[in-house]
């Protein structure tokens, strides 16, 4: 049996090494928190940095803000009191713009933004639109010291000639309008282009998003309904852009007096108007006059007495009912516009007149059946054919999009391809009818026959 000693010593051997046992599990537990510790310390660094940086960023994003100002200068045209000053009126222009946007600021909590206005627009065609209502000079670029004055009077506007390419303007408003919907440094974006409803599909994105953008309406144009569903703010700018469409400022112009085979004839009940936006009126005198071959092209510059006559190009101006091309149910479809539509420039003297006597056009019941009313020069007069509505040239539109109407048919109820003809001989209602006459009318025959549904028959002197 072992001594008391013995034991002692063996209590004692087992007690030392149930303590070094101890430490060496206190000392992994050790070692292990200091890693844990080593790897927090380490995020915490990462965290931290990341954290100044997006400070940095943030203070760098409200460091400069503003607020942007599209507009289409093709359709939102400035006030005719801001176009008349020329230089003076740019830079009135631009700051009553300016002033404008401040005031609407202030209702958003953006009193402290700057405005930052880009105005996209073909100068020459805008220049030739004005000239024509007597808002400025016949030269090409008359508008270009209104224009460099605008952009000198405040840093940040810019009214930018976007060339005489078809929707030049529009390319540019649209990329900066993508560009600038996500910059956070833009706080808000005025949107002056409703008169183009081919920018919803652009905003449509942004849909409810009213604290940051509003749509820019006036009375000068037509603002398309479909802007109003988008959800986005609407405001107007008094004073900033006309409040009436352009074309319906200028006097409408005048039948001439003279017959182009020589017979005179009075019209009764008209007056010339001497307001300053009147279109040159024709007279006798100008049965003597040849063509300028400069005024087309905005080259002119002798003034009024200048002895050759001042005519549309008509390469030059828009399209109208009338279609350049020469198949008659091409034109019948591809030429279609609904009334209301964005207003066209008049092409030649004789389009002139007849829209400044569209009302005393001959009615239908004035002409005895079986006749055909002409002039004392027998030349046959078309009767009265009243436009139709918005609604049936779209009810009209989507049925000749399914099939084609077949236009000498159903105007003279005789189609010389019988069954064989690829065109629609079923039957259409009076309102169709009516819309088809029109475009026929409005369509020259390529071989100088009488056009479709009027057929030579008996004359009845008017």
């Amino acid at each position: 049996m072992l001594s008391d000693h013995e034991i002692e010593r063996a209590a004692s051997q087992l007690a030392d090494y149930r303590s070094n046992d101890a430490l060496s599990e206190i000392l992994d537990k050790y070692s292990a928190l200091i890693q844990d510790c080593r790897r927090l310390k380490s995020d915490y660094e990462e965290e931290r940095d990341a954290r100044e940086k997006y400070k940095q960023l943030a203070r760098g994003q409200e460091r400069n803000p503003f607020v942007l100002v599209l507009v289409d200068g093709d359709g939102y045209i400035f006030h005719d009191s801001l176009l008349g000053k020329g230089s003076d009126g740019g830079k009135n222009a631009a700051q009553l713009l300016n002033e404008a946007v401040k005031a609407s600021l202030q209702s958003k909590g953006l009193e402290h933004c700057q405005v930052m206005a880009r105005i996209y627009a073909n100068v020459a065609g805008l220049s030739k639109a004005l000239s024509k209502a007597g808002l400025a000079g016949s030269n090409r670029r008359s508008l270009a010291p209104f224009i460099a004055s605008f952009n000198r009077s405040y840093g940040l506007a810019e009214f930018i000639d976007a060339g005489e390419l078809k929707e030049s303007a529009d390319f540019k408003l649209r990329a900066l309008l993508h560009l600038y919907a996500e910059n956070t440094q833009c706080k808000h974006i005025y949107f002056a282009a409703c008169h183009d409803a081919g920018y919803i599909s652009d905003l449509t994105p942004y849909l409810g998003n009213h604290a940051r953008f509003t749509l820019i309406n006036t009375t000068g144009i037509r603002f398309y309904n479909e802007f109003n569903k988008l959800g986005m703010g609407i405001e107007e700018l008094p004073g900033v852009f006309r409040s009436t469409p352009l074309l319906k400022d200028a006097a409408a112009p005048h039948r001439p007096t003279h017959s182009a085979f020589g017979t005179a004839k009075a019209v009764t009940g008209l007056t010339a108007s001497s307001s300053a936006n009147q279109a040159p009126v024709i007279t006798a005198m100008d049965g003597q006059r040849t063509d300028c071959r400069m005024y087309p092209y905005g080259k002119f510059k002798y003034g009024k007495a200048y002895k050759n006559l001042h005519l549309e190009d008509p390469a030059n101006t828009f399209s109208t009912w009338r279609s350049s091309s020469h198949d008659p149910q091409s034109d019948a479809t591809g030429s279609l516009q609904e009334p209301g539509s964005r207003p066209t420039p008049l092409l030649n003297i004789r389009q002139a007149a007849d829209a400044f006597l569209d009302n005393l056009e001959l009615p239908q019941d004035n002409i005895l059946e079986g006749y055909v009313a002409v002039n004392r020069s027998n030349f046959r007069l078309d009767p009265y054919i009243p436009p139709s509505s918005p609604e049936t040239i779209g009810r009209f539109k989507s049925r000749i999009n399914k099939r084609r109407i077949c236009n000498r048919f159903h105007l003279s109820g005789f189609c010389e391809a019988g069954d064989r003809c690829e065109y629609d001989h079923s039957v259409i209602d009076a309102e169709f009818k009516r819309v088809l006459q029109s475009l026929a009318r409005s369509m020259p025959c390529p071989k100088r026959e009488p056009p479709a549904g009027y057929p030579l028959a008996h004359t009845l002197k008017i």
